[in-house]
């Protein structure tokens, strides 16, 4: 294949911090993967090198894809991708079906300090949508995009990239491998605490794991309150942690959101000492995997009422 520059920055997405994350009881199978989904055609890419290193391919060329199509190199046992709303620890390279060239998108450098959440990502390339779910984390998977496997502002910075680099390259013959380095859980998967909720707010949850807080009519607390909603059974966050949690955040009295990173598509990843007012006295020993909700008392007798959910802390530096 021939080889170009890596190119990280042509995904236009800004990449997140990494956090550990929570094991997944399911298996790829169990979750409804297909290891390969069209033989015939990915079975003429092979793919050489070592999970972590820029691969080594080869292909027919041209090679067109009506589709995206994909086929699993090598399956990893760790965690399983359930959900486009988690978020990964990835490498991957894309390569022009016509000629060959070769895009990295990222630097494979080893820094397990990465991640991006997985709906910005197939905003961007709905063609490796399939290739991402049910996977597991380890696993080295070859996807072929398709004809419509790029969104139209991504694929004009494919052919602007091909301009600069000298080479013709068409955005609807991609083919890419990527390697899953990490799978983030999409909520806190802790087990359930008993609190005595008198006169606070409660939270449910959808299937997928999302909270909604339902504000009683009750006047709202004049000192912080914080419960362990689920407590998880990961490290416990040390400090100057760099945690990656989906949080949302409710006006007590206006019933208001006015933080939600599960609407955003994507964790947000940060240190303690830059969440909101209250929250990182909250998060103080909890651990990964848990929900934390915190009432932080403000003006007029309000208050802000924030759910939080743990979804890993690595160690800063």
């Amino acid at each position: 294949m021939r080889k170009t520059t890596a190119v990280a920055s042509v995904l236009g997405l800004t990449a997140l911090a990494l956090a550990g994350c929570s094991s997944a009881p399911q298996t790829p199978e169990a979750c409804g993967r297909e290891a390969v989904t069209d033989p015939s055609l990915m079975n003429a890419v092979e793919v050489s090198g070592e999970i972590g290193s820029q691969p080594t391919v080869d292909f027919p060329m041209p090679f067109v894809a009506e589709n995206a199509e994909h086929a699993d190199v090598e399956q990893g046992d760790g965690p399983v991708i359930e959900s486009m709303q988690q978020a990964v620890r990835f490498d991957a390279t894309l390569y022009e079906g016509t000629t060959g060239v070769e895009i990295p998108l990222t630097t494979y450098s080893g820094d397990q300090s990465q991640v991006l959440g997985l709906s910005a990502l197939v905003e961007q390339l709905p063609g490796l949508e399939s290739a991402f779910e049910c996977a597991s984390e380890g696993s080295r998977v070859v996807a072929a995009l398709g004809k419509e496997g790029l969104s139209e502002a991504f694929a004009q910075q494919i052919t602007q990239y091909g301009a600069q680099t000298g080479a013709e390259l068409d955005p609807t013959r991609m083919i890419a491998v990527v390697d899953v380095h990490r799978v983030v859980p999409g909520a806190a998967d802790g087990a359930h605490v008993y609190n005595d909720g008198h006169g606070l707010p409660s939270v449910v949850r959808t299937p997928d794991g999302v909270p909604g807080v339902i504000v009683p009519d009750g006047a709202a607390p004049t000192d912080q309150v914080t419960q362990t909603l689920l407590k998880g059974d990961g490290d416990a966050i040390g400090e100057g942690d760099l945690l990656t949690v989906q949080m949302t955040s409710v006006d007590w009295s206006t019933r208001s959101v006015s933080t939600n990173t599960w609407e955003s598509g994507a964790p947000a990843t940060t240190t303690a000492d830059q969440l909101p007012e209250g929250v990182p006295q909250a998060l103080e020993g909890a651990t990964v995997g848990s929900q934390i909700m915190t009432i932080v008392p403000g003006q007029g007798g309000s208050a802000t009422i924030t759910v939080i959910d743990v979804l890993g802390a690595v160690a800063a530096g």
